[in-house]
């Protein structure tokens, strides 16, 4: 990509905001590939007078491939935000150009930053957008799953029971699901989606748009079971991870009826142990799930017997 010279930047015909004073412009930024900026944001980074950044460090990298050397750089994140805010507000108030953005994509999608958009709201200062790359849709268009209707969860939660109660309040939503994880929690959470959800459909989106970019999709039960045996082969995974998962079909609660139904006809030639692995190995249902099932559809069983002994 040809980089453009703050020179030109500053000065270019068509830079539309250079006379825009007391904005404050979110700017997206490349979620991997470096090449992936518009020229807009390419010249935002040049133009405003203070830019806030998650990390500095981060943001002096894309500068540095830019070829932007700018000072008035401030960090501006959840730790800090709180502290900032005031004086950030006082400096967009004194007509100051002041952009804001993230580690890597596009701001305030699970980043820091809209209570500063709120009180720009109620203290008449302009905001404006320069959009650009989002792992978050990025992850949803090369999913494989429809796109027409969705939900973003945000990150799962690190906790077991915090997942539990995510994916529980999720579970009968009918539109594709959109989660962040990290590699490390990843095989715990694909373990409890596959209990609370079942075996949708899933797409596991790693690294995206860097070199060593990889996208899995297929059974949530499959993807499962890919994912450990990567981990057993010592292959690691590394990068943050965009989870896309198939919403709630209603014909899965008729497949549920049908399960039960078969588990029942099993259970009168053969024992719950074999009942239960001959099932599992015949549909796309967890093990767990077939076990419970079976479990009751036998206790009812032995009840009924009982009763007609008595």
């Amino acid at each position: 990509m040809k980089k453009l010279s703050k020179e030109y930047t500053k000065n270019s015909d068509d830079y539309e905001i250079k006379d825009q004073k007391g904005c404050l412009y979110i700017i997206a930024t490349p979620i991997g590939n470096f090449d992936d900026i518009s020229l807009r944001a390419i010249q935002l980074l040049n133009f405003v007078d203070i830019l806030l950044c998650e990390d500095t460090r981060k943001t002096k990298k894309l500068l540095a491939h830019l070829n932007i050397n700018r000072k008035n750089m401030m960090s501006y994140n959840d730790n800090n935000a709180a502290t900032k805010r005031p004086y950030v507000l006082k400096q967009l108030l004194l007509n100051k150009t002041i952009g804001l953005v993230s580690d890597a994509g596009t701001p305030l999608i699970s980043d820091p930053g809209y209570k500063l958009v709120q009180e720009c709201y109620l203290n008449n200062v302009r905001i404006t957008h320069a959009p650009g790359p989002s792992s978050l849709i990025n992850g949803l268009i090369l999913s494989g799953i429809p796109t027409n209707q969705f939900y973003f969860g945000g990150f799962v939660s690190p906790k077991k029971n915090g997942k539990i109660k995510q994916f529980t309040t999720t579970k009968s939503y009918s539109m594709t699901g959109v989660w962040f994880d990290t590699c490390l929690r990843l095989i715990n959470t694909l373990e409890i989606m596959l209990r609370i959800y079942g075996n949708r459909k899933i797409t596991i989106a790693r690294e995206l748009t860097k070199i060593h970019e990889d996208i899995v999709f297929g059974d949530l039960k499959n993807i499962q079971r890919l994912i450990e045996e990567r981990q057993m082969n010592n292959i690691p995974l590394k990068g943050e991870i965009v989870i896309i998962i198939d919403g709630f079909d209603k014909k899965s609660e008729l497949n549920i009826k049908t399960l039960r139904v078969n588990i029942k006809k099993k259970l009168q030639k053969f024992s719950l142990r074999d009942t239960v692995m001959m099932t599992v190995n015949e549909t796309n249902f967890p093990k767990k799930l077939v076990y419970n099932e079976a479990v009751k559809i036998k206790e009812l069983m032995t009840e009924k017997q009982t009763m007609k002994l008595t």
